[in-house]
């Protein structure tokens, strides 16, 4: 039993150290991205009060050319229209694309693979699908089975897969635990065999837990009558 807690601390630790890598991983590339659009928003050049037209200048055409030539290479999801505060000073905003829009940008080859993961995960039975801005979820119960999002042009599938016997073993000693999910990228056809072959594996370890509640729900069922016939022979006696 002593041997059996140790392996379950050393998969507990095990765990815990991955997720922090996944996890650290996703914050150093998230950091990176907003370095980029800040980069790319400071090469804008803000208009000061003092260089507003005034009403009364005329704005010639060869002037207005000019203007509209500036950053010819500027990404469209980086530039967005722009403001005018009180202050006569120009605000630049940018514009989050959302899960279709990204989707609508994939390569012919990752839309196939994109597809054929939402094909497996419906496939599975009793399996609901819920929809956002920036994800697509499939779970089953309370369960997931996978996440997809699309980060820069690729798409990364988040799964959970639980292992009963150390999940069982957490609940029994009352630990507090949240599981971080694992991240596949999805660039190959190797890749996305793998997601598909996890979320089977999701099933199977849901399945298990199903089938462990009943007998746990038996057994206790089992255990109220008999404490139940013993009190009765009890006030009997």
């Amino acid at each position: 039993m002593t041997a059996l807690i140790y392996i379950f601390i050393i998969m507990a630790v095990m765990m815990g150290m991955f997720c922090m890598f996944v996890i650290a991983r996703d914050v150093v590339l998230d950091e990176k991205e907003r370095r980029e659009k800040k980069n790319n928003q400071n090469a804008v050049s803000v208009v000061k009060p003092s260089e507003v037209v005034k009403p009364a200048d005329a704005v010639k055409p060869a002037e207005v050319a000019e203007v509209l030539s500036v950053a010819p290479n500027a990404a469209v999801e980086e530039v967005a229209p722009t403001t005018v505060n009180d202050d006569s000073a120009v605000v630049f905003s940018t514009a989050t694309q959302t899960l279709e829009e990204k989707y609508l940008e994939l390569t012919p080859e990752y839309k196939g693979y994109y597809d054929e993961i939402v094909k497996c995960a419906m496939a599975v039975e009793g399996s609901k699908r819920i929809k956002n801005a920036n994800y697509e979820e499939y779970k089953v119960g309370m369960s997931r089975l996978v996440r997809l999002k699309i980060k820069r042009g690729i798409v990364v599938c988040e799964l959970v897969i639980s292992n009963l016997t150390f999940k069982t073993y957490v609940n029994d000693n009352k630990v507090a635990m949240k599981q971080a999910p694992a991240s596949i990228k999805v660039i190959d056809a190797a890749a996305c065999a793998a997601v598909k072959d996890s979320i089977g594996i999701a099933v199977k370890a849901i399945e298990e837990e199903r089938a462990y509640r009943k007998e746990q729900a038996k057994i206790r069922r089992r255990e109220r009558r008999l404490e139940a016939r013993e009190n009765a022979s009890t006030t009997e006696e």
